[in-house]
C-alpha cells in the first residue's frame, strides 16, 4: 500500500507515528475529503485553488481588453496562445527541474515574480498606457507560472498524500480548478463593471501574494535522495540535461502513457482552444462585461459540478472516464455554437464544462498510475508539453474565425477533434485500460 509522506523532520521528532504520518491507532483517511486530512495538503490545495482563480482571471481580463482594443478574433486568440505556449516550450524541462529541486520553493519563487508584474499591469491599464503587446507578455509570464504549477505543485501533491490518496487529491484539484475557472471569469467581469480593468489586475496581484503566504505554510517533503544514507542526486545543469535525455528515451516506450498523451493533444489542440473566444461569442447576445463574465463562468460552473461528482463517486475505470468525457465535451461545445439565445447557451456551456471535468479530474492520476515515482516529474513535463499543443490550436481557431466566423470555426475544430480522437483510439487504445 502506498504511504502518505510526512516531512522528514516530523518523522524524526515523532518516532511512534506510522510511516503515512498518522498515529498508529488512527484509521486511514477515507471518503470524498480524505486527502484534506493529510498534513499540509489543505494549504497546498487552497493555494492551488486561488492560483486557478488568477489564471482564469488573467485569460478573461486580457481577452476582454484585446477584444476591446482591436475587435479581432485572431488577436484575442493570441492571448491564449501566449498563455499556453510555455507549456509546449518548457514543459519537459520544468519536469526535469521538478525531479531535481525542492518543489515547494520553486513554486514560491515564481509567485514572488508574478506579484510585481500584476501590479505593473494594473498601473499601466489604469493610466491608459497599456498596449496590446503588453497583455500578451503578461499572459506569457502567467503561462510560465502555470508550467511551474503543473510540474511542481501537482507533483508535490503526490509527495504529500501518497499514491493511494492521489486520485482523490486530483479530483479535489480538478474541483478547485473548476471553481477557479468559474470564479476567475465571474470576478473579472464583475470588477471590470464596478471598478474598471486596472483594479482587476491589481486584485490578481493581491491573490498571488495570498498564494505565496499559503505556500509558506506547506512543509517540503524530502526526496529519497535526501534521506540518511541515500545517494545524493546532483542538481547541476548537466544532470538536468541528462534527466531530459533519459526522459525522452524511456517515456515514449510506455504505450499507455503515449495513448494518454494522444488524447490530451486532441483535446487541447481542437477543444480547449475555444476559451479565449467567449468574449467574441458573447457579442451575438449583445451583453456587457458582467454577463460576458457570467457566460464564461458557466463553463466553470459545469466543471465545478462535474468535479464534485467525480469526488463523490471516485470512479474506478479512470481511463474510460477520460475518453468518454473528451467525446462528450466536444459534442456539447458544437451544440453551444448553434444556440442564439443567452440562457440556453449558458446551459450548453454548463454541460460542456461538466464533460470537461471528467477529463481534467483523472488526467494527472492517470499519469501517476502508468509511470514509476522516479520519472513522474518528467512525465508531468511531457503532459505539459502535450497540453502545450493548445496555443497552436488557438492560432488555428483564430485564423479560421477570421475567415468563416467564430461559431463555424469552433464547429470545424471540435468536429475534427471528435473524428481525430476516434481514429487515434483505434490505433492506440491503451489509455482505456488504465485504472
Amino acid at each position: 500500500m502506498a504511504s502518505i509522506h510526512r516531512p522528514l523532520s516530523s518523522r524524526r521528532a515523532v518516532d511512534h507515528t506510522r510511516r503515512d504520518g498518522f498515529a498508529p491507532d488512527s484509521p486511514e483517511p477515507s471518503g470524498p475529503l480524505a486527502s484534506l486530512h493529510v498534513d499540509s495538503y489543505p494549504r497546498l490545495w487552497a493555494s492551488g485553488g486561488l492560483w486557478n482563480v488568477t489564471r482564469w482571471m488573467t485569460i478573461f481580463l486580457s481577452s476582454f481588453l484585446v477584444n476591446k482594443l482591436t475587435g479581432s478574433p485572431l488577436l484575442v486568440q493570441l492571448v491564449g496562445t501566449s498563455f499556453f505556449l510555455p507549456m509546449f516550450v518548457g514543459g519537459v524541462a520544468a519536469g526535469a527541474i521538478s525531479d531535481r529541486f525542492d518543489r515547494r520553493r520553486t513554486v514560491m519563487r515564481q509567485l514572488v515574480g508574478l506579484v510585481p508584474a500584476a501590479v505593473l499591469m494594473s498601473v499601466l491599464v489604469t493610466s491608459g498606457h497599456i498596449q496590446t503587446w503588453m497583455l500578451y507578455l503578461f499572459a506569457m509570464a502567467v503561462g510560465i507560472g502555470q508550467v511551474v504549477d503543473m510540474t511542481n505543485r501537482r507533483a508535490l501533491v503526490n509527495d504529500l498524500v501518497g499514491d493511494r490518496l492521489f486520485p482523490n487529491a486530483m479530483a479535489l484539484e480538478a474541483l478547485s480548478m473548476a471553481a477557479g475557472n468559474m470564479g476567475g471569469s465571474l470576478t473579472g467581469g464583475t470588477v471590470i463593471d464596478l471598478l474598471g480593468e486596472g483594479p482587476a489586475y491589481g486584485l490578481v496581484g493581491v491573490f498571488y501574494l495570498v498564494c505565496f503566504l499559503l505556500m509558506r505554510g506547506v512543509r517540503s517533503v524530502p526526496r529519497r535522495s535526501d534521506l540518511p544514507g541515500a545517494p545524493k542526486r546532483p542538481t547541476d545543469l548537466a544532470s538536468v540535461r541528462a534527466d531530459l535525455a533519459e526522459g525522452f528515451r524511456t517515456l515514449p516506450a510506455n504505450r499507455a502513457f503515449v495513448s494518454l498523451l494522444g488524447v490530451t493533444v486532441a483535446m487541447n489542440f481542437l477543444f480547449f482552444s475555444f476559451m479565449p473566444m467567449i468574449p467574441v461569442l458573447a457579442k451575438r447576445f449583445e451583453v456587457g462585461a458582467f454577463l460576458t463574465g457570467v457566460l464564461a463562468s458557466a463553463y466553470g460552473l459545469g466543471m465545478l459540478a462535474g468535479s464534485l461528482l467525480m469526488v463523490l463517486t471516485n470512479p474506478a475505470r479512470r481511463g474510460v472516464v477520460y475518453v468518454i468525457s473528451s467525446f462528450g465535451a466536444m459534442a456539447s461545445l458544437v451544440v453551444f455554437t448553434q444556440i442564439d439565445r443567452f440562457v440556453p447557451a449558458l446551459a450548453a456551456l454548463v454541460v460542456t464544462g461538466m464533460c470537461s471535468a471528467g477529463f481534467a479530474s483523472v488526467q494527472s492520476a492517470l499519469v501517476v498510475a502508468c509511470n514509476p515515482p522516479e520519472v513522474r516529474g518528467r512525465a508531468m513535463g511531457m503532459l505539459a508539453m502535450a497540453i502545450g499543443s493548445l496555443p497552436f490550436g488557438m492560432m488555428l481557431l483564430g485564423l479560421l474565425a477570421e475567415r468563416v466566423g467564430p461559431q463555424s470555426a469552433i464547429v470545424y475544430c471540435a468536429g475534427g477533434g471528435f473524428v481525430g480522437l476516434a481514429l487515434w483510439l483505434l490505433r492506440r487504445p491503451e489509455v482505456l485500460r488504465i485504472d
